[in-house]
């Protein structure tokens, strides 16, 4: 027997879920903290003109944009011991979502608005492909190919309305998941030509998506940053494979390290433009600017001084002159703990030792990295800190006490 949830139980939600809105006040509607009329809906799920499918298309909308929030705006604290609560968060909302996806077939589901949803909704294969897609993402980033390879054959195609519809950002969506495919889930040593060239076709649907986004259009938004978030991350990845090991990373300095070639490095400017033009109406992509232009740098193999400028805001928080407290005081986002690791790894691996105040400061600062990864749950860059750790350090390894 199904579990109504009334539309006046408005924040009665169960514990750990989402609060349920108020209800409809105008034809196109959205989570705006509250039920408030968008002008342009964002269509990233099945639209429909049916009001009560309208509600419960949103809530889809909704738990879709909590999860990718969950991975690309988690909380910045950076003595927060929550350990991996970001992914395992994600993860929670996308369950849910896909719950409430299958809910046509599946009339016993508990997350039912109404007992009239499954003969007015039906099963939404939109909202379970773009759930799969952020799951794998995020099994990627845990380094558990397994559960990943088990959901990507539900990624692989578009569904036929997507496929029917001339949008691009889930045409930016699928490349973006098979670049990545190619290269972290699986170790073929052939797949970096065939990622780098599916990144290119991925970085021009992202492109065109972002000029054709509503500006009021927060989860497009959040899906964009999220894709152009992982482009990056796969680039990087693919210089960095191409790496020769080296007993003690950036004892020479940068200049010792060969450069990306200029395909890779035009590629990825690319789309570190696509991220600037993001961060400009969506303030937390910049804090993945810093990141990426430090990396863009890394790669061209540029004067280290500004590179070590741009890590360094990943690795402090900056306060204007409102002083303590309130949102006038701060500058720039906030960086998040996994930042803090991402810009510790990069300035230990790459920097020369004039920029360590100390000769053991390369050791500790990975041992640091490593220690919030692993709490984080990013397997994925854990394993290179490791590996760096082994190099520096004759086999040691660091992990969480």
């Amino acid at each position: 027997m199904s579990t109504r949830f009334p539309l006046s139980l408005a924040g009665a939600a169960p514990r750990g879920m989402p609060a349920l809105p108020s209800g409809p006040r105008k034809k196109h509607l959205a989570w705006r903290g509250g039920w408030g009329p968008a002008p342009h809906p964002t269509h990233l799920l099945l639209s429909t003109v049916d009001p009560l499918a309208q509600v419960t298309q949103l809530f889809r909308e909704h738990l879709l944009e909590r999860a990718l929030n969950c991975v690309t705006q988690p909380n910045p604290s950076p003595g927060s011991a929550d350990g991996d609560k970001e992914f395992s968060d994600a993860l929670g909302y996308l369950q849910l979502l896909n719950s409430c996806s299958d809910a046509a077939g599946a009339p016993a589901c508990s997350f039912s608005i109404s007992s009239s949803m499954a003969t007015t909704t039906g099963v939404d294969p939109v909202a379970k492909w773009w759930a799969s897609l952020t799951a794998v993402v995020i099994h990627w980033l845990r380094r558990d190919e397994e559960a990943a390879e088990r959901l990507c054959p539900l990624v692989e195609h578009l569904p036929r309305v997507l496929q029917e519809s001339e949008r691009p950002l889930p045409r930016a969506a699928l490349h973006s998941f098979k670049a990545a495919r190619a290269l972290l889930g699986c170790a073929k040593a052939e797949s970096g030509p065939a990622s780098l060239t599916i990144c290119e076709k991925a970085s021009g649907y992202l492109q065109d998506s972002l000029a054709t986004t509503p500006a009021s259009s927060s989860i497009d938004k959040a899906v964009q940053l999220f894709l152009c978030d992982l482009l990056l991350v796969v680039r990087t990845s693919l210089w960095r494979q191409q790496q020769p090991p080296a007993p003690a990373p950036a004892a020479q300095g940068t200049s010792s390290r060969p450069q990306a070639s200029a395909l890779e490095l035009r590629g990825f400017q690319r789309d570190l433009s696509s991220l600037r033009r993001l961060a400009q109406s969506f303030r937390p992509a910049m804090r993945r600017v810093f990141l990426h232009e430090a990396t863009a740098r890394l790669m061209a193999g540029a004067s280290p001084t500004r590179t070590h400028q741009l890590l360094d805001r990943s690795l402090r928080r900056r306060a204007g002159p409102g002083g303590k407290g309130g949102a006038v005081a701060e500058l720039e986002p906030r960086p998040t703990r996994r930042e803090h690791a991402e810009a510790l790894l990069l300035a230990s691996c790459y920097l020369p030792p004039g920029f360590l105040s100390a000769p053991g400061q390369r050791v500790g600062m990975l041992a640091e990295a490593a220690r919030t990864l692993e709490k984080l749950g990013d397997r994925r860059l854990l394993h290179d800190c490791q590996q760096m750790l082994m190099r520096l350090g004759g086999g040691t390894t660091v992990t969480s006490s």
